[in-house]
């Protein structure tokens, strides 16, 4: 009788300090999810628990708490979910956040979805990346191109959903000693002192005063004569440097290789590019 006592005295000892042990061990395991973890409408766009506005709104966009439970490569991880059921791309392709979607990466659409001009997130970031008078601007432009997905500039450790605008490229281009040092101002929606706006020689920023800084969320702030010229003819003959009574059908007299008779760019990749293309 007594050692039937002991021994099962031993064998609650040893259970125990088992139990203990793979604690100890163990003890950041991730714990499964159940049915039903996230909310009815998690998958519904027109739902207000529909998972892009959660993320929007918590400002989650590093995805961390999405790959605990899918994988690091989406495709169900734990959960035995994948988001490709409903993704086409992955959850970190660029055009999922920012862009239409399917082949652009940039606005429309804006973060939080919205597609007018007028929005903040949205501007004229398509008449920069498809303009009618120049070369593409690209996104280095405007902001610093990120390595990967997780990279600091992109997602940050504090993500706040803004997009910081740092100057480069076109925007800082150098002509005559003048060295542009553009400025974003978030609040007045304009960009000023940039070389693609008119600083430059002979350029409107320097000659005018004050100065014209075109209007972001506005695509007729900017016309022909708003960076050298007269912004109220929109002629661009610059005031003082041209033979006055030409006009824009005359350009091409000095500038064929630039424009033609009709006032039309036909090279895109010769105007702003900081040189003065001449026949």
């Amino acid at each position: 009788m007594y050692k039937l006592k002991y021994l099962f005295v031993f064998i609650l000892i040893a259970l125990f300090g088992f139990l203990l042990s793979c604690s100890d061990i163990y003890d950041d395991l991730p714990i499964a999810p159940q049915n039903g973890q996230h909310p009815d409408g998690w998958s519904i766009k027109s739902s207000a628990d529909f998972h892009g506005s959660y993320i929007y709104s918590k400002k989650l966009w590093n995805l961390s708490a999405c790959i605990t439970c899918h994988g690091k490569d989406y495709n169900g991880g734990i959960s035995g979910v994948s988001c490709y059921k409903c993704h086409l791309a992955s959850p970190e392709d660029c055009r999922l956040c920012h862009g239409n979607g399917i082949n652009t990466i940039y606005p429309p659409k804006a973060l939080n979805g919205d597609t007018s001009v007028l929005s903040r997130g949205v501007g004229t970031h398509d008449t920069h990346i498809n303009p009618n008078y120049s070369k593409s601007t690209g996104c280095i432009t405007c902001h610093r191109t990120p390595a990967s997905f997780e990279d600091s500039i992109h997602i940050g450790t504090h993500p706040d959903g803004i997009a910081e605008v740092i100057f480069d490229s076109t925007a800082v281009i150098t002509t005559g000693g003048i060295k542009p040092n553009p400025v974003w101002n978030r609040n007045n929606l304009n960009c000023d002192g940039s070389y693609c706006h008119g600083n430059f020689v002979n350029g409107n920023y320097r000659l005018l005063s004050p100065p014209i800084n075109p209007i972001w969320s506005s695509p007729s702030s900017v016309n022909c004569g708003s960076c050298h010229g007269n912004p109220q003819t929109n002629n661009p003959l610059p005031a003082g440097t041209h033979p006055q009574g030409y006009t824009i059908n005359n350009c091409y007299f000095c500038h064929g290789s630039v424009i033609n008779s009709q006032g039309i760019i036909i090279n895109k990749n010769l105007h702003l590019n900081g040189i003065i293309n001449w026949n």
